[in-house]
């Protein structure tokens, strides 16, 4: 028994150092990413709307917010060094 709750122990701290804050960033840029494409490639194969703008006022947010999402995670993670002169 003891050697089963010391496995359970070392897979939390294992599954801890995966649930981090820019994980999550990262994950929620993907989810937002992924939804919006989704959804404006499935509605405009499913009603054969290609240009229409409120598919785009929905859709083009959600991307955009994502790759911003991925940008401030890459900034607020891997800041670039300053040059001082």
């Amino acid at each position: 028994m003891a050697q089963a709750s010391r496995s359970a122990k070392e897979i939390m701290k294992q599954a801890g150092s995966y649930l981090t804050v820019r994980n999550f960033y990262r994950l929620f840029a993907f989810i937002m990413i992924i939804s919006g494409a989704g959804f404006y490639l499935g509605w405009s194969i499913a009603y054969d709307t290609w240009t229409d703008i409120g598919l785009y006022s929905f859709a083009v947010p959600l991307i955009l917010f994502g790759i911003l999402l991925l940008a401030l995670d890459l900034e607020k993670h891997n800041p670039q060094e300053k040059n001082s002169e």
